[in-house]
């Protein structure tokens, strides 16, 4: 195309432009971009007018990088969905053939990250750089394109003795879940090696700005070429440098108003710059007009609407708030254990329900400091922080009773609990155990509606959980088989058929079963620690290798192993509740009974790293919960 018909079409797009590109006086504007040092991980920034940058989270990282070989997180590109989903996609290497992938709603919690292998097909590839992401909403599909150096491939270029054979050309590959990937091709290759290119849709048209990489005479400056597709064909015959007398990279444009910005990086000089068009032909430099957070590297500027922002900021603001360490001590008895976290719509509260153990029971016989218990009930506003409300109105046996081990769940605006009972009080662990199934309307006063006819006589530790196709299934242990996993089925939650043991090893108490980022998990005790186990049907399971909470945490009644645990979702993010024995531990004399005995409840975040679950009990856990129906 010669500079003639490339104005042409310019002043056709132009005009287009103006009579249809959407207004944004309602929209804010976020940046994505990486520092100085790409191993820190995604960094945002926020503006209203596309002038004035200002770091958010107070410059702390968003996330850090866990994909590919070397987990970098360089060049971070996001674009949002139509469904509200952000989608991001990054450089993890200098010298590999993946780029990283991630997804988010609110851009604070973010899914696995994963390594996705757009080169792997070529063994002569160099790198993967800089991918970027775009909505192609003509095909309801995302592209992601990037640069990358296959040697003796493309059209050849005078090289200094620096650039090596870095001659890049832009490749693509398309997706609509994320999950499968079309497979790479050739997007723009034109007659200079091009790096770091950015689409941005202007009325009815494309415009792809690129970066001219050539080394001699060098160029390194950007270029725009335009199509009537977001997949083109793309002219490689492109415009007129846009950018000045100065190495330029990295160009992410936006839409303000009247105006398309670029915003590009001008790394020889250490600093950000932009230009600005109203046509996209005559182009104004605005570098000393904007301003961004010091030591901003390469990014995406995106925009999104005020009440998004208004958003963001206020989870910002909670997350400030770790939760308490330890989280909760039972003010009565001192033995708070086995806690179960449920919301509960009458009180407007969370609730956590836990076995009241008597650690400070005087005079106690063997093990009846652990029998004659109550259930505990504390109450929270967000997780992070609780205190006690007082026990449950059980009312279930004659006498004396004990209760463990409550499993609680909701359904049709019913509060559903599986106790473990054991008939009276007793000085050693010799005697029967059942599971009693009781209703509640608000989650303290409870009817009693039967003993659960399930594998043996002494079954404890019930789990329930939904599955899929809308019935229910309940995880236990059954004592009387050296405390195996049992499992039983209902369609209702009042009647229950069991099924015998699970598929899989099993040794351990307190199952969890949740279901998270496309999976079943199971977390047991395995009194060394949580044992954590994977399924697809929830028949059978898979141990993964490494137990969390096994080896002591440095914080306050987190010293010792974890145990019993519940596991509340929200989102892509996972949160684990679990008790300690603080006193258990070396430096604790025999003598200081209530010590050993007494129990915390603590909370931490767990992650998924390679496809297994892992918990960093000693980071600090920036936690609030969410109101179900919210």
């Amino acid at each position: 195309m010669n500079k003639i018909r490339f104005f042409v079409l310019l002043s056709v797009l132009v005009v287009s432009s103006c009579r249809s590109a959407p207004s944004n006086d309602s929209s804010e504007y976020l940046f994505s971009y990486f520092t100085g040092r790409s191993e820190d991980g995604l960094h945002l920034a926020h503006s209203t007018d596309g002038l004035h940058w200002e770091a958010l989270n107070g410059g702390k990282s968003f996330l850090m990088p866990a994909a590919g070989k070397d987990k970098l997180m360089r060049d971070p590109s996001i674009v949002q969905g139509p469904d509200g989903t952000f989608h991001m996609v990054w450089t993890t290497s200098w010298h590999s053939k993946d780029i990283g992938y991630a997804s988010t709603k609110d851009l604070i919690h973010w899914s696995e990250q994963k390594a996705v292998p757009v080169m792997e097909h070529e063994p002569d590839a160099k790198n993967s750089w800089a991918p970027e992401i775009f909505y192609d909403d003509q095909n309801n599909e995302y592209l992601i394109f990037w640069a990358t150096t296959i040697p003796g491939r493309h059209s050849e270029i005078e090289m200094s003795e620096k650039e090596g054979e870095w001659n890049h050309r832009i490749y693509y590959a398309k997706t609509k879940d994320f999950e499968t990937f079309t497979p790479t091709e050739m997007f723009f290759n034109p007659d200079f090696s091009a790096i770091d290119s950015a689409i941005l849709k202007y009325g009815n048209r494309y415009v792809m700005f690129v970066k001219n990489e050539n080394p001699v005479p060098p160029e390194k400056n950007i270029r725009i070429t335009i199509a009537s597709k977001a997949v083109g064909p793309y002219p490689t015959k492109v415009s007129d440098p846009i950018t000045g007398n100065y190495w330029a990279e990295g160009p992410t444009p936006l839409q303000v108003g009247e105006y398309v910005y670029v915003y590009f990086d001008k790394y020889r000089n250490h600093q950000y710059g932009a230009v600005r068009s109203k046509n996209l032909k005559e182009w104004e430099d605005v570098s000393d007009l904007v301003s961004f957070p010091s030591g901003i590297r390469h990014g995406t500027a995106f925009p999104v609407s005020s009440e998004f922002v208004r958003k963001l900021k206020q989870n910002l603001a909670m997350q400030e708030k770790a939760a308490d360490k330890p989280l909760f001590r039972d003010p009565v008895f001192d033995g708070a254990a086995d806690p179960v976290v449920i919301w509960n719509e009458p009180a407007k509260k969370w609730f956590m329900y836990y076995t009241n153990r008597r650690a400070t029971l005087e005079n106690a016989d063997g093990v009846d400091w652990v029998h004659g218990t109550a259930i505990g009930i504390a109450e929270s506003d967000d997780g992070a922080s609780w205190k006690y409300r007082g026990t449950c109105d059980v009312g279930y046996g004659n006498g004396e009773m004990t209760y463990w081990a409550p499993e609680v769940i909701e359904h049709d605006g019913i509060y559903h609990m599986y106790l473990t009972v054991v008939p009276g009080v007793f000085k050693d662990w010799g005697h029967p155990r059942t599971i009693v199934h009781l209703t509640s309307k608000d989650g303290v006063a409870w009817k009693t509606e039967s003993e659960l006819e399930l594998a043996s006589d002494k079954v404890i530790d019930a789990c329930v959980a939904q599955l899929p196709g809308g019935t229910w299934r309940m995880w236990y242990n059954d004592e009387r088989r050296g405390k195996s996993m049992n499992y039983a089925d209902s369609t209702d939650l009042y009647h229950w058929t069991d099924k015998g043991a699970c598929g899989g090893s099993f040794r351990g108490e307190g199952p969890k079963v949740i279901r998270w980022r496309g999976s079943w998990w199971m977390f047991i005790d395995a009194w060394r620690g949580l044992g954590i186990y994977r399924s697809d049907d929830c028949i059978g399971w898979t141990r993964q290798a490494a137990n969390i909470l096994e080896q002591p945490g440095a914080g306050e009644d987190d010293q010792v192993k974890g145990g019993h645990c519940d596991v509340v979702v929200q989102e892509d993010r996972a949160f684990v509740f679990y008790f300690t024995h603080p006193g258990r531990r070396d430096g604790i004399p025999d003598s200081d009974v209530v010590e050993k005995r007494r129990s915390s409840i603590q909370v931490a975040e767990l992650k998924i790293e390679n496809g297994a679950i892992t918990c960093d009990r000693d980071a600090p856990c920036y936690i609030h919960l969410k109101v179900p129906t919210e």
